[in-house]
């Protein structure tokens, strides 16, 4: 039997290589469900029968978003994380023994669901005031046309993303077909660029993951024949192994959208991770744009990997880690949760459920708001203080081996996943991570008391 990572990376060498006869296809609806089709061959490939949870899951959702376009958006997101939910339970407790690729593909799944019905709803309410207002390019472009029960299948199931992600809208998905930027956008240097990395990061996975494997948080000689400083050394190698990991998720997934062209516009909007364009809409009811017009894929973007490796601030790192998913939770969570205190708590929760309900989920990600809401005090009060570069310079380095030190730790939890390893490790190294950021806490409410 092969191993899930050799299927998994089979599946997207393969998308990337099917991309380019997909890229070569005139024919909408030919290109169309060719890219359906694909999708559900590769659902079927890594599923088998349980191929029959994504299809209840979008024939669901689709019906909700014809029936009642006015709350389709809450009705969707409760059914699809409620169906996720149920899906893990099933697995968790072994009465279905589906594979961890089909996790995969529910998550991305639940993703594009959810924001689809958003869309639907966003769309329905711009469209009840349209006889209100003049004609508005951005809310013209921002309307999608409401997709039947075919459409839906076909954006669901499209193999773009389908194991990997990234996320992207309904309207990015449509453009592919509809609007063909991607004929214009430059892209084998890009490609060449990004399969450069991806030959790098490959190298450092497998050297690191053979140096410090992550079985070792199970073996009893690691915890009674290893010093303390070892052990909280190890959290940092893991760290590196399970990002490089993701690192080589993000880019093969970047990849495949370039060389299929999904995600493709003009540069002159400015089109971010996940949302699309973001000015100059004007520009898209064009249909003849000047030949000297730039183009980019910054729609489908998952990571700036020099920027988050360097970048100080733990919020900083966030913002641009997974950013096609950090766009998804930012607009239809954070932004749309009603208590304005609890929107990032909201945030970081709706992720620990959606990546699984493991305890290193929650422990990881719902610890995340209490360390921002402590680097933003340091922040505020010391970096804004700094009268000297020099000043300037050794915050900056201080927060940066924070930002590493967390990261490490939450990366730590967030893989050992079951209680009881993570309070093992967490005893062998005397839970120093919190509490050096308690420390950092009282440090500065005391200096507050003090300034006062």
């Amino acid at each position: 039997m092969f191993s899930d990572d050799t299927v998994y990376v089979s599946f997207l060498i393969l998308s990337f290589i099917f991309s380019f006869l997909f890229r070569k296809v005139k024919h909408k609806n030919l290109k169309q469900w060719m890219s359906t089709i694909y999708g559900m061959v590769i659902i079927l490939s890594v599923s088998g029968l349980y191929i029959i949870h994504p299809i209840i899951c979008t024939l669901v959702s689709a019906i909700l978003m014809q029936v009642d376009k006015r709350r389709c958006h809450k009705l969707c997101f409760l059914f699809t994380f409620g169906y996720l939910i149920f899906f893990r339970l099933t697995t968790y407790f072994e009465i279905l023994h589906t594979s961890g690729h089909t996790n995969l593909i529910q998550m991305i799944l639940t993703l594009k669901l959810i924001g689809l019905s958003f869309e639907v709803h966003d769309s329905y309410l711009i469209k009840l005031k349209t006889y209100e207002t003049k004609h508005d390019a951005e809310k013209n472009y921002k309307t999608i046309c409401q997709p039947n029960i075919l459409e839906v299948f076909h954006y669901a199931f499209c193999y773009i993303g389908i194991l990997t992600g990234p996320y992207f809208k309904y309207k990015t998905y449509s453009d592919l077909f509809n609007n063909h930027y991607w004929k214009k956008a430059a892209y084998m240097d890009l490609l060449i660029k990004k399969i450069r990395m991806i030959l790098a990061l490959i190298v450092f996975y497998l050297v690191s993951s053979w140096m410090f494997p992550l079985s070792e948080f199970n073996n009893e000689l690691f915890y009674s024949n290893t010093s303390l400083s070892y052990r909280i050394w190890y959290m940092y190698t893991s760290f590196f192994i399970f990002r490089t990991r993701l690192y080589l998720g993000f880019i093969f997934s970047e990849i495949i959208c370039i060389a299929s062209g999904m995600g493709a516009y003009p540069s002159k909007c400015e089109p971010q991770s996940g949302c699309g364009p973001t000015k100059h809409y004007e520009l898209l009811e064009t249909k003849h744009l000047s030949k000297e017009e730039l183009y980019n894929f910054d729609c489908i973007i998952s990571i700036d990997i020099i920027k988050v490796e360097t970048i100080s601030t733990v919020r900083g790192a966030t913002r641009i880690w997974n950013m096609t998913i950090q766009f998804w939770i930012a607009e239809y969570v954070y932004k749309r949760f009603p208590i304005k205190k609890l929107r990032t708590l909201a945030a970081f929760s709706i992720s620990a459920i959606w990546h699984g309900l493991y305890p290193g989920y929650f422990i990881s990600l719902c610890s995340v708001p209490f360390y921002l809401f402590v680097e933003d005090i340091y922040d505020k009060q010391f970096r804004n203080y700094a009268d000297s570069a020099g000043k300037r310079i050794l915050w900056t380095f201080l927060l940066y081996i924070m930002k590493m030190n967390q990261f490490s730790f939450w990366g730590c939890m967030f893989q050992l996943l079951h209680i009881n390893v993570i309070l093992k490790y967490c005893h062998s190294i005397y839970f120093l991570p919190y509490i050096l950021v308690i420390t950092m806490y009282v440090i500065s409410r005391f200096n507050t008391l003090q300034t006062s």
